[in-house]
């Protein structure tokens, strides 16, 4: 039996007519009907009940129909699976990412080296630059993606339905200050946000004219006691070195910035914050095979 003969009586059952297939098909009818009769003998079985209202499928029939949708289906996933393995590699253009500063070092690098092995001709941007700026670029631009850090009330006010949001892992959030400093000192195991409102905060907002989510998580939780923002990471890093004041931040920077947080020490918030660092993308990419790959790569990174 060859394999097409299955696509031809997919049609014939389509079409409840021989004439009518051989003629979609572009067969004459006399070969679609040895076609036909090849795959009865195969099955040794009748797979057709013929009459002047023209043919129907026998109960075998109908089971072959099924079967020979699935290995119809599978044989296009195959085929599409090989021009994707093929193609992708050659893939020319370019794509970019954008993240705020305050967690580009949250395994981005690893992600994007994993991604652009995958696709070498590939050419990457990374930008950095506050949530809203993103929003707005990625809903401006389809080859654009977003990292970004999201607290749960802020998903209805930025997020429009032209835009898709995949959620990756939770922030868990401490405060940051310097192991010689008076906070430090008092030996905290954890701190309510009540309590931290008594404290000087300093924070990190890397534009004046783009919102920081620390910012808008500080104000939710009524944090009005910010000392003063810092626009330059390591500027700011430097001075809570100086052990003055303190802040508030995601748990994993410690990872990643081992040598810029040398001498600061974390405390737990007892508090349970809803913020999440996700991915977004324009919907029209939703089933963009490229664009998934580094999803994927990004949900797997640690």
């Amino acid at each position: 039996m060859r394999i097409e003969y299955l696509h031809y009586f997919i049609e014939v059952a389509r079409c409840r007519s021989i004439n009518k297939a051989s003629k979609n098909l572009r067969l004459t009818q006399a070969n679609l009907s040895k076609m036909m009769a090849a795959l009865e003998r195969h099955f040794a079985t009748p797979l057709f009940e013929r009459s002047n209202r023209g043919i129907t499928l026998t109960e075998h029939g109908k089971h072959v129909l099924e079967w020979s949708q699935k290995v119809m289906a599978e044989q296009t996933q195959l085929i599409q699976a090989f021009a994707e393995d093929k193609t992708h590699q050659n893939r020319q253009g370019k794509l970019t990412i954008l993240c705020p500063a305050n967690i580009a070092g949250d395994s981005n690098a690893n992600v994007i080296n994993k991604f652009t092995g995958e696709y070498p001709n590939l050419t990457i941007s990374y930008q950095e630059m506050g949530v809203p700026e993103i929003i707005k670029q990625v809903h401006k631009n389809r080859d654009y993606v977003g990292i970004i850090m999201l607290i749960d009330h802020m998903y209805n006010e930025l997020i429009t339905d032209e835009l898709c949001y995949y959620p990756m892992r939770d922030i868990k959030f401490v405060v940051y200050s310097h192991k010689d400093s008076r906070f430090a000192k008092q030996g905290f195991k954890s701190i309510s946000l009540k309590a931290l409102s008594k404290e000087q905060l300093i924070l990190y907002k890397p534009t004046s004219l783009s919102p920081s989510p620390f910012e808008d998580l500080f104000d939710q939780y009524g944090l009005d006691n910010i000392k003063f923002s810092v626009s330059n990471l390591f500027t700011f890093y430097d001075i809570l070195q100086k052990g003055q004041y303190i802040t508030l931040g995601a748990a994993r920077q410690a990872k990643f910035f081992p040598k810029v947080l040398d001498g600061l020490v974390t405390t737990p918030i007892r508090d349970k914050i809803n913020c999440r660092i996700g991915i977004l993308i324009h919907r029209e990419n939703k089933d963009n095979t490229m664009i998934q790959q580094f999803i994927r790569f990004y949900s797997e990174s640690k």
